[in-house]
């Protein structure tokens, strides 16, 4: 009986159906890294660093105090190796090397009982910039719109600013909603509302029945699949800017972060990886 139940253990692991293989630690890679980062992607990088830091035992990883500055500036100066954008490189930038590693989408945000379902570019400009009064001219209620904005400069405000051509010229709405679930806590809420969240954020809610709906642009559905193919037109790059060549510390971190696991931290922070099924 006991020999046949290590027979039986043995066809386990050998099926492969027993504990996954551990990844072993490379200890060849040594050295430091900094990486200037603001905003919503500090997370995103502080959490993958600690994973990057467990297969390279001998890097060790830090982040530069920007205080809200400027990440290329930093690399440019030479106090970072990895500086993090939200947008891709400017043609005069070609001195530096940029890799996308994942995406933010930005999801405009209405109560669930609004009859609106869809909406064009332009009347996401006109909502926005307060061209667009009452719901009935999107094709809703007639009801007066209520615009909760975000802190300026914060968040995905500045992303659907520059999306929408909207800056300076963004209406002051019913005061400034922060965090995001103050937002989303404000328009499940109040029929009239509109405001603007990280998509993945909206989409997690609005799985387990929070009474919000994000709307489709240009008839494509919010969703992470049309974020990553670019079909959905409200994402923003997440830019890895190294030198060129980068040393064989940063081109390490940037191999991970286009890998599983660093794709796989991607998403766990609300953010959409390079690639998604439905």
């Amino acid at each position: 009986m006991q020999a046949g139940l290590f027979v039986i253990i043995g066809l386990i692991f050998s099926w492969g159906l027993g504990p996954p293989p551990v990844v072993a630690a490379d200890m060849s890679l040594m050295g430091k890294l900094t990486i200037s980062v603001t905003g919503r992607e500090q997370a995103l990088f502080e959490k993958a660093s600690v994973k990057f830091e467990k297969l390279h035992p001998r890097v060790r990883v830090r982040f530069a105090a920007t205080d809200g500055g400027d990440p290329l500036a930093d690399l440019a100066g030479g106090s970072a190796d990895i500086a993090v954008l939200g947008r891709t490189l400017k043609p005069e930038e070609k001195e530096w090397t940029g890799t996308t590693v994942g995406w933010e989408g930005i999801a405009i945000m209405v109560n669930a009982s609004n009859r609106v379902q869809e909406i064009t570019l332009k009347q996401a400009t006109d909502l926005f910039s307060g061209a667009a009064k009452t719901w009935d001219e999107l094709g809703g209620l007639e009801a007066r719109i209520t615009v909760v904005n975000r802190e300026e400069g914060k968040g995905v405000r500045p992303y659907l600013e520059q999306l929408l051509n909207l800056g300076g010229k963004f209406v002051n709405g019913k005061g400034v909603v922060e965090p995001d679930k103050e937002a989303i806590r404000f328009v499940s809420g109040n029929l009239n509302a509109v405001s603007y969240i990280n998509l993945n954020l909206g989409v997690g809610n609005v799985s387990v029945g929070v009474p919000i709906r994000l709307l489709a642009i240009n008839k494509v559905d919010p969703e992470p699949a049309n974020v990553s193919s670019g079909a959905y037109p409200l994402r923003r790059p997440i830019v890895v800017v190294t030198k060129t060549p980068p040393s064989p510390v940063v081109k390490a971190f940037v191999d991970f972060m286009l890998d599983k696991e660093g794709q796989k931290t991607v998403q766990e922070e609300d953010f959409v990886p390079l690639v998604v099924t439905k």
